[in-house]
């Protein structure tokens, strides 16, 4: 099943293994992929834990605040992905060894120093392909509850490795992408890098598996999309975080009047 949502966003839910060879290789690559850490999230600090589990005992997903995660079970392999021109992965710290010499990292500080110290990790780090990107940090505060609330849904929590908007428009900015690149995001979750590609003005291509977080994403995406563009390709980084605020806020409202009249 696929969803053109505009003429530069289009959507599948589908395994993106079974369609990766038929994608253009002068696109840009960036996703969050499954790290292969085996997570299982329950919900609380009690119940909060990392688990490795063999094939016989666990499948093809590994659970997710009760749901599953598909194709956690295993050591993901980038391989695939780097044909590509342009390349970003999340998680790359937890496969480093299978990725080739040279590239990038980038790191996201999760903790502004205001953050709880919890069973959270307080950064993430993505590997890049592009040699010229000079190696950069963000930090934007995302620690559970505590959380960047501007611009980014009020902190909703679409997806429960949710990359918030900040980070996904960090990513496109590093990548310095030309105004007409497609952007092909294999595991899409809840659409978020979806959404920074409709701000940005870019083509954006993302794949699901999972069928419920495939519609979150489709209905993010729609709901996106009717407040047209406050940022254009290569407006000035105020602009655009004006914009994002701005984003924010009227998203904040539509769901108010929503859950008012629902």
């Amino acid at each position: 099943m696929s969803d053109r949502i505009t003429d530069r966003i289009e959507i599948v839910n589908a395994d993106c293994y079974t369609l990766l060879d038929a994608w253009p290789s002068d696109a840009a690559l960036v996703t969050d992929p499954p790290y292969g850490i085996g997570y299982d999230y329950a919900g609380g600090d009690a119940d909060r834990k990392r688990i490795r589990q063999s094939a016989e005992t666990l499948d093809r997903r590994t659970r997710t605040h009760g749901r599953m995660v598909h194709h956690d079970d295993r050591p993901f392999d980038p391989t695939p992905f780097l044909r590509f021109a342009t390349v970003l992965l999340w998680g790359a710290d937890k496969f480093r060894l299978r990725l080739p010499e040279g590239g990038t990292m980038l790191a996201w500080n999760k903790n502004d120093g205001t953050g709880p110290a919890d069973n959270f990790s307080d950064a993430e780090f993505a590997w890049t392909n592009r040699e010229k990107v000079k190696r950069n940090a963000l930090t934007l505060l995302w620690k559970g509850l505590c959380c960047v609330k501007t611009g980014e849904d009020n902190g909703v929590r679409y997806h429960p490795m949710l990359k918030p908007q900040g980070v996904c428009a960090w990513c496109l900015r590093v990548l310095a992408l030309p105004a007409d690149a497609l952007v092909i995001d294999p595991f899409m979750g809840s659409g978020s890098l979806g959404v920074a590609c409709h701000r940005a003005g870019l083509r954006y291509l993302g794949v699901e598996i999972d069928p419920e977080h495939y519609a979150t994403a489709k209905a993010r995406l729609h709901r996106e999309t009717a407040q047209g563009l406050l940022c254009m390709p290569n407006a000035s980084r105020e602009r655009c975080a004006v914009a994002h605020t701005l984003y924010g806020i009227v998203g904040n409202l539509e769901r108010r009047q929503t859950d008012e009249h629902g």
